[in-house]
């Protein structure tokens, strides 16, 4: 079964947020012998639901592992 086609501009954008907005690359990744991610690329949650991509080589964006990844430091002050 496929989802059902967004019907505005706005829920494309959204559900292409959501897909590529939640893994990233902890490490290279190749499909079928050629490198697909680099380390801190957005990798479609499709590929790592299907298996095309293990999931040991992703990290949510929302988790420290992602964020860094991603190049995403932390420069909030802690005092």
């Amino acid at each position: 079964m496929t989802s059902p086609t967004p019907a505005t501009v706005e829920e494309l954008r959204e559900a292409q947020r959501v897909e590529y907005g939640t893994y990233v690359a902890v490490q290279p990744i190749d499909i079928n012998g050629a490198r697909a991610f680099n380390v801190g690329d957005a990798v479609p949650v499709g590929h790592v639901d299907r298996g095309v991509v293990i999931s040991d080589q992703v990290a949510k964006v929302t988790t420290k592992a992602g964020r860094e990844a991603a190049g995403v430091t932390d420069t909030t002050s802690k005092g």
